[in-house]
């Protein structure tokens, strides 16, 4: 039928163009169908384990089917999907583009949902965009990939998770699929290789976001070049680049959504068109389209949550629809302020950041200025968020707190090693700095000492000042000249409990089970001095137990008219009924719209204490150190434990028990189902729910490919042994001998740790501490951290690069990405004990104690070596194999121990390939690695 080349233009190809025949052979021939010539990117690594989920395909719109029939069809010409069987399934659902094409979207939202995490190898946005504000490129140039995850094919075993159905046939994707919560991570992670493979000068820099791309520079014939050379590599890859994707140099582009002119980030031409033309709304859609756009661009908006308050209130539910003046003011108030702000930045290296802020009633403001000497003042940022419920009955100094603490957080994303400059309508620093007390407030002591302690570490780890006071323009000024005073509870705070004092003293305790599917509890109430109790079960937590108590002791001093004390564990009960009554009673007993939990228990307790005599205090529970009120609360505890179940109601055959809690907690691990079965006043052990795990075949292949064992991306590749180190600061700590942080270093083939107190983290005692490291051991080629400014600090960089030492930042805000220290910081400060004070002192036997951990089966869980003093290497001598060792019992080896030096050793009994039992001349036993073997004995 087709013999040779033979012309499109011969044998009727215009006719059988677009047809298909199989021939005899059970080939398929298309015709008119253009060569597919795909050369793909390397494979994507084993996917993170997903659990099975089946959703079925729900109706699609007429139109939709007919859109995507072709598209399905061109994929599968091209292999991206093939035929399948799988127990996965996603419905698909179209999307139709701007320009009337149709594009095959699955929904992959309950597979994503049921898939393990894996390490972000995608840069974090904001940071990103600090990145370029600070360059300040004068030229340049964008690329832009198309269908960039297509160009990855994933493994056959990873397949079948995403499977689909259309027309009654199961496809599934054999290359990177849309939606997918871990493409864009795998594609940037594919993309960022070949650019690695491409020289560029050393006046321009490269940035990437997935699959866009920006070249910056000062040139536009190096820039422009640049990006040719750029294009050229991805074209030869079969990369496709539309033409119009491509933004050629100039001093004017459009990346990430946002236009850059310089280092400033500016709002599209065409977005200033959209807001100049948006007219007043009169419907309910009108107005979300306009805050829609508004919201996008709130960065260039200063004070936005408070200007847009009115507008907000008007979308709540059940709110009648009433356009009034302050409406449009409000509404052209925030076109203006984007208008007049449309360009921020650029960030300048060594200016101070001026950041000021303040409160209204309804929200707070912050505003992220940079003010000379090298540069104009310009704006930087704006952050703004409504207060809610709890927040807005903070006192004055507590508000002051909250939102100096999220401005300083807010400003730590964009900061290098620039000064930090405070303005608002009162100061704050001096007070936290001096360690002056809090004024009596609101807010719980735990979220007040996290906001001292946040800022405390930022005045420690940046330079920051506070400058004259400044009201903003959403500052209410009459409430600074007043004291706001909290109302006055009805019920008073209880003295500490003295058995002298105790004449009406109640103390309340509380537990629960859960049996089936219901919680039940069961609330005591001892009475001190005639031992009378009150007992009260039914269903609900032990938090609705613990208030069920303290009320069954209003119930019954109703009549009672003097000074009733009342003592509770429960803190939050406590809090409830000498700080939050009168407020929400005030507010209609809600909480942000919400009824308070309880509420009628809470309401009785009011009207009862409004018209009596009541005190509460809280009292620690389970305390074995002899005080009065311990004891009596661990009496009142006593009480209120529940029953243990009865014999007859006892199952048997627990392990088939444990197998379906298991199954019904979705595969959790040993910790959680011992839990679970004890909430159930299950009689199980921790042993037998950890053999109930071991004994799942499910548990068992998620374990194999779990993704917290593999190696992250950009972690680990390629490196042996003193090659790359891993770097973090861990603190504030208490304050012991004058120090508050320390620096901890990890090997990160050998897990060797290293760490250094100080009394703040600076570039200079990073440096101090990587010298006298690395005076030790031997100087490493990488040494890895996150973008703190300890670390990117000059003094540092110029050291590393004298030292020659490649200095490679990880993305920050996602710490699992410096996955080795994060975890070594967790076992050393575990060790450590900072709360305990003098931790300085102990900080040498917490890295010994890191460095000598071991194994239950003897093997060390670091894989080099595990020295137990932190100035002990290995000696360079050891085997330069020691996966294959040749060591046999009886055999007498030179031992290079730790802490000890060389001693001569006879070797007894194997652990493992690499741990030996080995005795001296003495007979006493040493438990050894074959690394520290010297082989020349």
């Amino acid at each position: 039928m087709v013999i040779g080349d033979i012309p499109n233009n011969l044998l009727g190809m215009d006719v059988l163009a677009g047809r298909q025949w199989e021939d005899s052979e059970g080939f398929l021939w298309s015709f008119g169908t253009p060569p597919i010539n795909i050369r793909l990117l390397q494979t994507a690594p084993a996917l993170p384990y997903s659990k099975t989920t089946n959703v079925k395909q729900y109706p699609l719109p007429s139109g939709a089917k007919e859109g995507i029939k072709t598209v399905i069809q061109d994929l599968r010409d091209q292999g991206i999907i093939v035929n399948t069987h799988s127990p996965f399934n996603s419905p698909v659902w179209p999307v139709r583009k701007p320009n009337g094409k149709w594009r095959l979207t699955v929904d992959f939202r309950r597979l994503n949902a049921n898939t393990d995490p894996l390490t972000a190898a995608v840069p974090n946005l904001a940071d990103l965009i600090t990145s370029i504000q600070e360059k300040a490129h004068s030229i340049m140039a964008t690329i832009d990939v198309k269908d960039m995850f297509f160009m990855i094919p994933i493994q056959p075993e990873d397949m079948d998770r995403f499977a689909f159905t259309w027309e009654g046939q199961q496809y599934t994707f054999t290359r990177l699929p849309q939606g997918y919560k871990h493409s864009p991570t795998l594609a940037h992670h594919a993309l960022a290789k070949e650019l690695e493979k491409i020289p560029k000068p050393d006046n321009v820099d490269v940035y990437q976001y997935i699959d866009d791309i920006l070249v910056g520079g000062d040139e536009i014939g190096v820039v422009g070049d640049t990006q040719q050379e750029i294009i050229a590599h991805l074209e030869s890859l079969n990369l496709q680049i539309p033409s119009e994707k491509i933004q050629k140099p100039s001093q004017e582009v459009k990346f990430l959504g946002i236009w850059w002119k310089g280092g400033m980030t500016c709002i599209p031409p065409d977005t200033l068109t959209s807001l100049d033309q948006i007219k007043m709304p009169e419907s309910r859609k009108d107005l979300q389209q306009a805050l829609g756009l508004l919201v996008f661009w709130r960065k260039h908006i200063p004070d936005f949550s408070i200007i847009a308050r009115p507008l907000y209130d008007l979308l709540r539910k059940g709110v009648k629809w009433d356009w009034t003046p302050a409406q449009e003011e409000a509404l052209q108030l925030l076109i203006f302020e984007a208008t007049a702000h449309q360009a921020l930045g650029p960030i300048h290296p060594t200016d101070p950041f001026q950041v000021e802020w303040g409160f209204a009633s309804s929200g707070l403001s912050i505003h992220i200025w940079q003010r000379g000497p090298e540069g104009p003042t310009r704006p930087v940022g704006f952050y703004s968020r409504g207060f809610k419920d709890a927040e807005k009955r903070y006192t004055l100094w507590e508000k002051g707190l909250f939102v100096v603490s999220l401005a300083l957080i807010e400003v730590e994303k964009i900061t290098r090693q620039q000064p930090i400059v405070l303005r608002g309508p009162f100061k704050v620093i001096k007070a936290i700095t001096t360690g002056t007390p809090p004024p009596e407030g609101v807010a719980q002591r735990a979220s007040v000492r996290k906001w001292y302690a946040q800022i405390e570490y930022y005045c420690n780890t940046f330079s920051v000042t506070e400058g004259a006071v400044k009201n903003l323009a959403i500052q209410e000024t009459e409430s600074l000249d007043n004291t706001q005073e909290k109302p006055a509870s009805v019920i008073k705070v209880a003295p500490p409990f003295s058995p002298e004092q105790s004449t009406n003293s109640w103390f309340t305790d509380a537990s629960a089970r859960r049996e089936e599917k219901v919680w039940r509890y069961r609330a005591a109430a001892l009475h001190i001095s005639s031992g009378e109790r009150i007992i009260t079960e039914g269903e609900g937590s032990a938090q609705v137990g613990e208030l069920i108590a303290v009320w069954s002791v209003f119930q019954h001093e109703v009549q009672n008219t003097s000074l009733v004390c009342i003592y509770t564990d429960s803190y939050a009960v406590y809090k409830g009924c000498t700080e939050w009554l009168p407020f929400w009673q005030q507010n209609g007993w809600e909480v942000n719209r919400i009824p308070v939990w309880q509420k009628e228990k809470w309401q009785e307790i009011f009207d009862i204490a409004s018209h009596g005599n009541f005190a509460i205090g809280w009292v620690a529970s389970h305390q074995t150190d002899g005080n009065p009120a311990g004891e009596w609360n661990n009496k009142a505890d006593e009480l209120a434990k529940l029953s243990p179940l009865k014999k007859e109601q006892i199952i048997e055959d627990w392990d088939q028990l444990l197998e379906w809690l298991h199954v019904k907690r979705q595969h959790t691990g040993a910790k959680d189902l011992y839990k679970e079965a004890h909430a159930r006043g299950w009689p199980v052990t921790r042993e037998m729910c950890k053999t109930c795990i071991s004994a799942c075949e499910q548990c068992r292949k998620r374990l194999e490919r779990h993704p917290l064992e593999d190696d992250p991306l950009h972690l680990r590749e390629g490196k042996g042994l003193w090659d790359a180190w891993q770097v973090d600061y861990i603190g504030p700590f208490k304050k012991s001998g004058g120090k508050h942080f320390v620096l901890v270093g990890v090997e990160i083939t050998s897990g060797l740790v290293q760490a250094n107190a100080f009394q703040r983290a600076t570039g200079d005692n990073t440096v101090k501490a990587l010298q006298e490291w690395f005076g030790t051991f031997p100087k490493p080629q990488e040494i890895q951290s996150d973008n703190g400014s300890h670390f990117t600090a000059k003094v540092v960089q110029d050291w590393a690069k004298n030292e020659g030492i490649k200095w490679v930042f990880h993305t920050p805000y996602y710490p699992q990405a410096n996955g080795i220290v994060e975890r070594t910081n967790g076992l050393l400060k575990r060790l450590l004990k900072p709360q305990e004070g003098n931790w300085d002192v102990r900080l040498w036997e917490a890295v010994k104690g890191v460095n000598s951990r071991w194994g239950t089966n003897g093997c060390p869980k670091i894989t080099a070596f595990c020295p137990t003093a932190p100035s002990i290497i290995p000696s360079p001598r050891g085997p330069e194999n020691p996966k294959n060792p040749v060591h046999y019992p009886g055999q007498p080896v030179l031992v290079d121990l730790p802490t000890v030096g060389e001693v001569p050793l006879t070797l007894k009994t194997p652990l493992n390939n690499f741990a030996w039992v080995a005795s001296d001349a003495l007979g006493k036993e040493h438990r050894i690695n074959t690394r520290w073997i010297i082989p020349s004995f």
